[in-house]
């Protein structure tokens, strides 16, 4: 399977599907390159600003992106069952000028819900990191 396969098999469809491309991977993790959020419709933005704090979604796409490539490993709906330990940073307050990448490690996979170390990058800063528990099953494509 190739990197854009496992996107394209992601719950999130559309303006929702926040990853562009899997930079890489491996068995217990991955690097992903943000679509381009400094668009106005990027569907995180809030009367046009994009706060730090809504990053966590992109973080949870990552996670969710390399469950379907060593985890699911078909198309699968899921949901955000927790978050933990986010932390943000100090970052620009409109992050209008670089880019964004997402990593996420993970931790624990079985049938019913996967756990992920997530961290979220504006240029060069860590901006977000933390922790989410996700429930993901199988569904027909």
């Amino acid at each position: 399977m190739n990197f854009q396969d496992a996107i394209d098999r992601m719950p999130q469809k559309g303006l929702m599907c926040l990853i562009q491309e899997v930079l890489s991977a491996d068995e217990t993790s991955i690097r992903c390159r943000a679509k381009d959020h400094r668009t106005v419709e990027y569907p995180l933005r809030i009367a046009g600003e994009l706060m730090t704090a809504s990053l966590v979604e992109l973080g949870a796409q990552a996670a969710a992106a390399h469950a379907s490539l060593y985890g699911i490993g078909t198309h699968h709906a899921g949901m955000l069952l927790a978050l933990q330990n986010v932390e943000l940073r100090d970052a620009d307050d409109n992050l209008s000028d670089g880019l964004l990448e997402a990593s996420a490690e993970r931790v624990h996979f079985d049938d019913a819900a996967a756990r992920y170390r997530f961290a979220v990058h504006y240029g060069s800063s860590e901006v977000l990191s933390g922790e989410a528990m996700l429930m993901m099953q199988a569904v027909p494509p």
